[in-house]
């Protein structure tokens, strides 16, 4: 099986915008905040190279990003502002910790029909573990925990 491979940098990011979010969300920071996370294959690897978000519908169950901002990263990648593709989503559970829901799980085996690398990043910043990343085993019928390397 290939490697997951991830700029510590965009980790750090992608933590600082869902605790952000958690900042400035009404319910005290109990709604969830996702993203997309961008990167590329080499050499039979994944790379996570940057996270995106932008406008979205939060509660404390889930959260969607806006039709909108799903249109403006179409535009950006077609346009070649962003020169990566979409490898994965992130989304938080804040202090409930980093698993799969049930809806997680279609959603993560969903997208890996359009894309088989496509991972699913868990943040709960209030948490020891504070995110995992998963992809879905199609074999087994179930997602499973990945291991990922950090890269400068």
């Amino acid at each position: 099986m290939s490697s997951v491979f991830a700029r510590e940098g965009v980790i750090r990011q992608t933590l600082k915008t869902v605790c952000e979010g958690l900042g400035r969300s009404a319910g005290g920071g109990s709604v969830e905040i996702s993203g997309l996370l961008l990167g590329r294959d080499l050499a039979g690897n994944l790379f996570i190279t940057s996270a995106v978000t932008g406008d979205q519908v939060s509660t404390e169950f889930g959260s969607e990003l806006d039709d909108n901002f799903m249109a403006r990263v179409a535009q950006a990648m077609i346009t070649g502002k962003i020169t990566e593709r979409i490898v994965g989503m992130f989304h938080s559970h804040p202090g409930i910790g980093v698993f799969l829901s049930q809806q997680d799980v279609r959603t993560l085996a969903n997208f890996q029909r359009l894309y088989p690398r496509f991972v699913m990043m868990v943040i709960d910043p209030l948490a020891r573990v504070r995110y995992r990343f998963f992809r879905y085993d199609t074999e087994a019928q179930m997602a499973r925990p990945l291991s990922v390397e950090l890269i400068e």
